[in-house]
């Protein structure tokens, strides 16, 4: 053992038996987050337990050498729940990931990031380092993975006795006693792959006129248009549905019979010009139109969820069937499809809620935000887990779900703002399925 172990050992079976948290036990009842190594892609770090399993002490390898400064990075997403100086421990850090489940971190140089901080998996939070006494001055990370036992909205840590739990890094689960140590343990936390694929959005201003707008899905930047219309639809649209790259089915307004109109898009280069509207049927009262890119439209009206099979790419009265009431109490602001019979809208007191659509009386909900996206009147989905919230100020926001069909909200996150002004559309609607 080398004297820089040694003192390392040192540190951790004098300095961490002191509390620094709160008293409770660790009782883990949900399955723990996908962790991966606090560390940039590829380096390698030494693991150890000495006399506080389950917690762990990480220093760089080879030798230590880069350990003081390293940089610090998220193991999975989150919210930053503590952030702060600590007499003891000193720059600490602690990230909620949902389910109970925390990670801390202890004696850092700096932090990053600041309470209430989302935060994705890579996410720079700080360095490591050696502040506070505890860590005998020397550079080390003190890491734990809590699990919230008594319910408080934390976990405790620091010491033998707090909710600390065995923590798992890339599938493997280190901690089990005192005393073990893992050498060149590589970090598999690598970048998220970026969205792939251009989302084309097709809107309707205020006097009739279509419009087309590309963005980029990798980067939320528009890369093309607006290119608006010369001719108007002649009729003032109520719902909107992209099928496809030049159809678009629309509503009518005003209009008790419910009809449903087909657009066929001639050209959206340079200018946008399209066929005078086809009229389809009646009976589609909805406020709410989203097609899922591969057969099935969707409705809402007066809270009720209907969905209907598509089964030509330039539909006529015939090829939409099976009028499927799915249910009532869909009291929705917006309507989007993230993917086959995967619904995403928002509420007037801003949830953002996911559906998973199986058959007649049959969905799964699964609430991702509990407020704050009611400042957004239209919102659309190209597939890919991106997402575009156009805000009643007329700008559009874009982000990113790196899972949009697994009920959480802790991988989901701000991409940046597309525009902050330019979007004055009454309706909007993003062709299905053209981001992976």
């Amino acid at each position: 053992m080398t004297s820089t172990t040694s003192l390392l050992r040192v540190v951790v079976t004098t300095a961490l038996i002191a509390a620094l948290g709160v008293c409770g036990t660790a009782s883990p009842a949900m399955a723990a987050p996908d962790l991966q190594l606090p560390f940039p892609c590829g380096q390698k770090w030494q693991l150890n337990t000495w006399a506080h399993a389950p917690a762990l002490d990480m220093v760089k390898e080879p030798d230590q050498h880069g350990t003081d400064g390293a940089t610090l990075i998220a193991p999975a997403a989150g919210t930053v729940n503590q952030s702060y100086y600590h007499d003891n421990a000193g720059n600490m850090i602690q990230i909620d990931h949902g389910g109970g489940y925390f990670t801390t971190y202890i004696h850092l140089q700096s932090r990053a990031v600041s309470d209430g901080d989302r935060v994705r998996k890579g996410t720079v939070i700080g360095k490591v380092g050696k502040t506070g006494p505890t860590s005998n001055g020397h550079p080390h990370l003190h890491f734990e993975l809590g699990m919230d036992a008594n319910g408080d909205g934390s976990a405790s840590w620091g010491y033998a006795g707090s909710e600390r739990v065995r923590p798992t890094f890339n599938g493997v689960t280190y901690g089990q006693a005192n005393g073990q140590e893992w050498n060149n343990v590589e970090s598999h936390n690598c970048p998220e792959p970026s969205p792939e694929g251009v989302a084309s959005i097709y809107g309707v201003l205020p006097d009739g006129r279509l419009t087309y707008t590309a963005i980029d899905a990798a980067t939320g930047r528009r890369t093309h248009g607006a290119v608006v219309s010369t001719a108007t639809l002649g009729f003032t649209p109520k719902a909107m549905a992209t099928l496809n790259f030049n159809t678009i089915l629309v509503t009518k307004d005003n209009d008790t019979g419910g009809k449903l109109y087909r657009v066929d898009i001639r050209t959206n280069r340079d200018t946008l010009a399209f066929d005078p509207p086809v009229y389809l049927a009646s009976g589609y009262t909805h406020e709410l139109l989203a097609y899922d890119g591969k057969t099935h439209l969707y409705g809402i009206a007066n809270g009720t969820l209907r969905r209907y099979t598509i089964t030509a790419t330039k539909p006529t009265q015939t090829s939409i069937t099976d009028n499927t009431v799915i249910g009532k109490g869909f009291t929705l602001k917006t309507l989007t499809t993230t993917g086959p019979d995967w619904l995403l809208g928002t509420t007037t007191g801003g949830q953002l809620i996911s559906y998973q659509i199986r058959g007649t009386d049959s969905w799964q909900r699964h609430q991702l935000r509990d407020t704050t996206w009611q400042v957004f009147d239209h919102l659309l989905s190209p597939g890919g887990g991106v997402y575009y919230g156009h805000h009643h100020d007329d700008s559009m926001h874009s982000y990113i779900d790196n899972n949009p069909h697994d009920g959480r909200d802790d991988d989901l996150s701000k991409q940046n703002t597309v525009d902050t002004r330019g979007w004055g559309q009454t309706l909007l609607s993003a062709q299905p399925a053209t981001v992976t």
